[in-house]
C-alpha cells in the first residue's frame, strides 16, 4: 500500500466533513465570533485548508499553492491574510472583517484535496521516508522538529485540519447547536 492509498479515505473525509458541519447554517452563524474566541467558522475552515495548501506545497510539493495557482484570491478574498498568509496572528477585529462564501470555501477545500492526493499518489517509499528539518514548528508543535515527508503530509492534511474542524464544532456548541449532527 502506498502513501496515497493510506491517505485517501481520511483526506476525502476531512475535506467533505465541513459540508456536514455547516449544513443549514446561516451566513450570520458562519461568521459569528464567540465573545472569548477570535475565530468564526468560516475563518477557521479557511485557515485549515489554506495552511494545509501553503505548507504542503511549500515544504513537500515545491510548487505554488492551489490558492495562488488557481486564482483563489479573487474567490476567497482576505484583505489581511497575515504572515504566513493563512491567518496566523490576526486579531479578533481583523478576523471579524473576513467574509467568505461557504460554496467557494468548499470548492477550495476540494481543490486542495485533489492536489494533495495527486502528490501523495506519486510519492514513492524512499521519498516518503525522507526527513525534513522543521525548526519553525518547534515552538508550536515540539515533536515536529524533524519529520518524514509522510509525517508532514499526514499531520497537515489530517491532524491540523481535524483540530480546526473540532474548533468549528466548539463554535457551534457555543451557539447552542450540536457540533456534529450525528
Amino acid at each position: 500500500m502506498n502513501v496515497g492509498d493510506t491517505l485517501r479515505k481520511n483526506l476525502e473525509f476531512w475535506h467533505w466533513y465541513p459540508r456536514l458541519l455547516c449544513e443549514g447554517l446561516t451566513d450570520e452563524q458562519l461568521h459569528w465570533q464567540p465573545g472569548d474566541h477570535p475565530n468564526h467558522i468560516m475563518f477557521t475552515m479557511w485557515h485549515a485548508y489554506r495552511s494545509e495548501d501553503e505548507i504542503l506545497h511549500g515544504l513537500l510539493i515545491g510548487q505554488p499553492s492551489v490558492f495562488t495557482s488557481g486564482g483563489w484570491a479573487e474567490r476567497l478574498p482576505v484583505a489581511e491574510p497575515g504572515t504566513p498568509p493563512f491567518g496566523t496572528g490576526l486579531t479578533r477585529d481583523q478576523i471579524g472583517h473576513i467574509r467568505l462564501s461557504l460554496d467557494e470555501l468548499l470548492a477550495y477545500a476540494d481543490a486542495v484535496q485533489q492536489a494533495i492526493q495527486a502528490y501523495a499518489d506519486g510519492l514513492g517509499d524512499e521519498e516518503a521516508a525522507q526527513e525534513l528539518p522543521l525548526p519553525f514548528f518547534e515552538d508550536i508543535y515540539p515533536m515536529l522538529g524533524t519529520a518524514t515527508k509522510t509525517e508532514v503530509l499526514l499531520f497537515f492534511s489530517i491532524g491540523h485540519t481535524a483540530e480546526h474542524l473540532g474548533e468549528v464544532q466548539y463554535i457551534k456548541g457555543l451557539m447552542g447547536m450540536h457540533g456534529a449532527p450525528l
